[in-house]
């Protein structure tokens, strides 16, 4: 497994801020994931630039702004971009968050409104001053909380996560699909009948328990293949799959595609 898709990690801070067009190429260049919640604020822009999240191409704007949660696949053409990215331990971040819901979606590029374009400019520059002179804990951890709250509050991809049981589920989801895949395991962790869960989930996100496994468990199979450099027999056992025909036809089942014709179909990200 060791070609499987590469991991960026925080070694030695739980938060870093730095400037796109102030680092080399490497931080960007690639498919690779984060073990760490990362804002990326995209000040000035080139026409028609994209990032790549989730195999999924965005387009992305001047004041455009997308927050990446630990486990995404991400990847961006490093060209004349201006702006900052700031870099968030899991345990940072959630501290920050703690009135909010515990699991958070992340967010894809989306505008920031002239509202609040101002206050986020004054804000990341009392973050940087703070970052770069005393780095006062409790002063940062309140410019920073400002900060996401201003992103926050107009995100229609974070308010999907407004109720606390579905929070609860989607972050069990995330930590145990691998190995646990039937709804009731889920339903006792979170002491609530499948029936109820089934409810609820329906209302809120407009799947059953079940398929939200699946598309938990979906999207990490499309990640492999986008990153294309497990064969497909590698994705099949560390997905915990019995054999590959039957990953196969799970796979067609969910996307009417084979696994090569996913591969084969998907768009490259020019660099």
């Amino acid at each position: 497994m060791q070609e499987s898709i590469p991991v960026h990690q925080l070694t030695k801070s739980s938060f870093l801020i730095f400037s796109i067009d102030g680092t080399s190429d490497e931080t960007f260049d690639g498919l690779h994931r984060h073990d760490f919640f990362e804002v990326i604020w995209f000040t000035d822009v080139e026409q028609d630039q994209l990032v790549e999240i989730d195999f999924t191409p965005f387009p992305v704007y001047d004041n455009s702004v997308c927050i990446l949660t630990p486990g995404q696949v991400f990847r961006m053409s490093l060209t004349t971009q201006k702006g900052y990215v700031m870099a968030f331990s899991k345990e940072l971040f959630n501290a920050i968050l703690e009135d909010k819901p515990s699991y958070f979606p992340g967010i894809a590029p989306v505008k920031i409104s002239l509202e609040n374009e101002k206050p986020l400019k004054m804000l990341i520059q009392l973050i940087i001053e703070e970052y770069h002179s005393k780095k006062r804990v409790s002063l940062l951890k309140a410019y920073l909380s400002a900060f996401l709250f201003l992103l926050l509050e107009s995100s229609i991809e974070f308010q999907t996560g407004s109720n606390t049981r579905v929070a609860a589920l989607l972050r069990y989801v995330d930590q145990y699909y691998l190995e646990q895949r039937e709804p009731t395991f889920y339903a006792n962790l979170l002491n609530i009948s499948i029936k109820h869960l089934n409810a609820i989930t329906k209302k809120e996100r407009g799947l059953t328990v079940k398929e939200l496994i699946i598309e938990r468990l979906l999207l990490e199979a499309k990640r492999e293949i986008r990153f294309g450099k497990l064969s497909f027999k590698q994705i099949t056992f560390k997905l915990m799959f019995t054999d590959p025909a039957y990953f196969s036809r799970f796979f067609k089942k969910q996307t009417g595609l084979s696994p090569e014709q996913f591969r084969a179909s998907l768009p490259v990200l020019s660099s």
